[in-house]
């Protein structure tokens, strides 16, 4: 595979395989990097990936079959051990990706399921956006604008704070976590506190049976309960009549004097 790195012939040349011999190759000092780093972490929208990239201090320059970028920000809290391969967090991962021209559409759904499978967050992202961000860096404006709809954990839930700002409408709390008594923790997409309201985007077209629909219902009984008020978008009303959304959701936020009098 390469020089000190054998393969039995009879076992197949993968891209894990690849992976795996040219980490061995290339010791401690270096990361497996870019699209590479987020196929290993199990991003979505990498599953495809096929390329062997890593990322070496700048002193070490390129081996035969494998893909290196060097730079001069080699730190410790950027690099990580994952599957036994040392690997870039993904916090760098995204950052060097903006800056390596990746499909905006990749870049977001790498934050939103890094965000989703808690394997970073907006503050540390953000964190280490400042840390990085110097002259010459490319990718750095592209990530901030990318930040603004961060926070979902779904491209549709992207797309909903975006319709939020663009309409100028309060940006609501994600992710939401309700206390229910004696009973499991109720996690919601969206929360507007000051006008109590619930906001759930869901991807599924229907339900697929009478316990979907039981869940459903119970959940919304819940919020009822608490006094909270609920709306609820399908990938419909969202991607293709988002002029609807914006009005439904600028209506219950409007201030009524009959709220909390029924």
């Amino acid at each position: 595979m390469h020089p000190t790195v054998w393969r039995h012939v009879a076992t197949p040349v993968t891209w894990e395989l690849r992976v795996r011999a040219a980490a061995l190759w290339l010791g401690r000092q270096a990361a497996l990097a870019g699209a590479a780093s987020a196929r290993w972490w199990g991003l979505d929208g990498f599953e495809l990936v096929d390329t062997v990239e890593f990322v070496v201090p700048r002193r070490r320059r390129s081996i035969s079959g494998v893909t290196l970028h060097t730079t001069d920000d080699w730190h410790a809290k950027d690099l990580l051990v994952r599957n036994g391969v040392r690997v870039t967090s993904v916090s760098r991962t995204v950052i060097d990706m903006a800056g390596q021209r990746v499909p905006l559409r990749q870049i977001e759904s790498a934050i939103d399921s890094g965000v989703r499978l808690r394997r970073t967050s907006l503050v540390t992202l953000r964190r280490r956006l400042v840390d990085l961000d110097r002259p010459g860096r490319r990718g750095i404006r592209l990530l901030r604008e990318v930040l603004l709809d961060s926070g979902g954990e779904s491209y549709l839930e992207r797309r909903f704070l975006r319709l939020m700002r663009e309409a100028g409408l309060p940006r609501p709390q994600v992710q939401v976590v309700f206390a229910r008594e004696s009973q499991r923790a109720m996690r919601v997409d969206f929360l507007f506190s000051t006008a109590e309201l619930v906001v759930e985007v869901s991807g599924r077209l229907g339900h697929a049976s009478d316990r979907d629909r039981q869940k459903d219902a119970r959940r919304r009984n819940a919020l009822d309960r608490q006094g909270i008020r609920h709306r609820e978008f399908t990938t419909i009303d969202v991607l293709d009549d988002p002029q609807y959304v914006v009005v439904t959701i600028r209506e219950a936020l409007r201030p009524s004097t009959s709220r909390g009098n029924h």
